[in-house]
């Protein structure tokens, strides 16, 4: 980088209580590129810690060395800017290594969860048209029949030893493809703007298969810019980050505000409420973002006694009943923090520093619009619910639009304005409330799930003719999955092997719990299912639960 980092330098973003204001922050938008803020902070403070994986520190300084030699061997295989390469790894420091070293280059990066198999897969790499893939060998079996089902070739690179061995012609090992490259910087990595599309995120379908969300390295910059001022995250704090790499919440939403803030981070492979306090413990951890799920988990498995004065001092997220919050908080001595957003629209709203309003989403914040509109794009008044409609006043703030799918690009695009599927309503203070999704899209345990594709593979059985898969309450809070199936006459078919087709075929947090068979489904005049009308009865005496088969769970609510 040519300049110094303004605003958060040396003092991260300390006493700032709240979002900066745009006018505030002078990195210009040719800078605000995730990899070109690493090698600032390696230029100052390369032997600072960075991040904790693989049970040890790495540096600044060598993440940074890290991303130019992955810069490199993707160089050397030919990979340009604008290139598309496909990640699917766990939480491991290669992730990192990746993520930068394709942001040196200007080349995008498309995360894959580790959990598709090669349904979900090969619509993924057909829609992006991937030039590369990266992937940990136990995902070598799913891969391979994506490629095959798609008729695609396409170089993949290997960590780890396969169980078996591989059919794929172009395969090479990671630490050979590696091994070559130096690790000096490239010249090249200064024609990467934050206006450049940095990654291609899945995200939940709602009538059709799930989206590829453009997004720039603008937008996660900025992203990570609310996150680290409303947190008011510092040097000498350290983030604890238990969420896939592959999602944006690990990237955006911890991994930038600690590059921008200086700070450190804690990386494990996943959320476990038996280690969560003693990795907290062990590691100094001060911050971590949540879901709903997760602070009632942590509500009931956690002795008080047990985690005094454990160091935590703030989380920020979504999802937390007003309930669950003021106990987390009273109870464990942490601020929960919260807002609005979305992988499309960012995070326009956080609740004010002192706010006094449970259960909101909090007021928009510097930098952008947000309105409440009723079926036709009109605003409606405070108090009504409506769709929330989001745009901004500063440059790529909010998505480039959808991946290979102009007309989903231009349906979220009315007016100019950017039409997020989410239900919402203001009250008269001008604070926002969540009020659930206009979309038809379920979250389990903080994954989008694509109702669509669920009842696609149900639908594979011979002896389903209509499934509808709708989201249910949690007792935990948030949604499970349920999965609503009319047979065609006189076949037979049992709970237990529709999960044993979704097993098969779809991602773990797809799989449904709850499973009803129908005579027939509410629909509309135009023979469509009326899902709200599931949804308004949840559990009947016919619901049948794989936590607990056959349970009558009518009286729940």
């Amino acid at each position: 980088m040519t300049q110094q980092m303004p605003v958060w330098d040396g003092s991260g973003f300390s006493g700032c209580g709240g979002p900066l204001d745009p006018s505030q922050d002078t990195l210009p938008l040719s800078e605000r590129v995730a990899a070109k803020v690493l090698a600032y902070r390696a230029a100052a403070a390369p032997d600072r810690n960075f991040v904790h994986i693989d049970g040890t520190w790495l540096t600044y300084g060598e993440m940074d060395r890290r991303a130019n030699r992955v810069a490199r061997a993707l160089r050397g295989s030919g990979i340009a800017k604008g290139d598309r390469v496909a990640i699917i790894l766990g939480n491991r420091a290669e992730y990192f290594d990746l993520w930068f070293g394709l942001s040196r280059i200007g080349a995008v990066q498309l995360p894959i969860s580790v959990d598709y198999k090669s349904k979900q897969i090969a619509q993924t790499i057909l829609r992006s048209k991937v030039d590369m893939v990266v992937l940990d060998a136990v995902c070598l079996p799913e891969m391979e029949a994506a490629l095959q089902s798609a008729g695609l070739e396409i170089p993949c690179i290997v960590l780890g030893k396969a169980n078996q061995a591989s059919n794929l012609v172009a395969t090479q090992q990671y630490d050979a493809w590696i091994a070559a490259a130096p690790d000096a910087p490239l010249a090249e990595a200064a024609d990467v703007s934050g206006a450049d599309v940095a990654a291609v995120m899945n995200t939940s379908g709602t009538t059709g298969p799930s989206k590829g969300v453009l997004l720039s390295h603008a937008q996660q910059y900025i992203l990570g810019r609310t996150m680290g001022a409303d947190i008011e995250l510092a040097p000498d704090d350290v983030f604890y980050n238990f969420f896939p790499l592959f999602h944006n919440t690990a990237q955006a939403m911890i991994t930038v505000p600690v590059l921008l803030a200086g700070a450190r981070m804690v990386v494990v492979d996943r959320f476990s409420a038996s280690r969560f306090w003693s990795d907290i413990r062990q590691h100094g951890c001060t911050a971590f973002y949540y879901i709903g799920e997760i602070v009632n988990i942590l509500l009931r498995a956690s002795d008080p006694e047990e985690v005094a004065d454990n160091g935590l001092r703030v989380g920020w997220g979504i999802g937390a009943s007003a309930d669950d919050a003021t106990a987390f908080s009273g109870r464990f001595g942490v601020t929960l923090r919260s807002g609005y957003g979305s992988t499309e629209a960012n995070v326009p709203t956080c609740v004010p520093h002192g706010a006094d309003k449970p259960g909101s989403a909090g007021r928009v914040i510097p930098g952008f619009e947000v309105r409440i509109a009723d079926p036709l794009g009109q605003s409606v008044p405070a108090g009504t619910i409506g769709e929330i409609l989001v745009r901004s006043s500063e440059p790529c703030a909010v998505m480039v639009g959808y991946d290979a799918n102009p007309e989903a690009t231009v349906e979220a695009w009315r007016d100019l304005w950017f039409h997020t599927g989410d239900a919402g309503r203001f009250d008269d203070d001008g604070f926002l409330y969540f009020e659930g999704r206009i979309k038809d899209a379920i979250r389990v345990r903080g994954e989008n799930v694509s109702a669509h594709e669920v009842e696609a593979v149900i639908l594979e059985d011979p002896a389903v003719m209509e499934v509808a898969a709708i989201a249910v309450p949690c007792e935990l809070g948030g949604d499970d999955l349920k999965v609503v199936a009319v047979l065609k006459p006189g076949l037979v078919l049992t709970p237990e092997a529709i999960i044993e087709r979704a097993t098969r075929d779809l991602p773990k947090y797809a799989i449904p719990r709850y499973v009803e068979f129908v005579e027939a489904m509410p629909k509309t005049p135009t023979n469509k299912i009326r899902k709200n009308e599931l949804r308004a009865t949840p559990f009947t005496p016919s619901t049948w639960d794989r936590q607990g088969a056959s349970a009558d769970r009518t009286a729940r609510k």
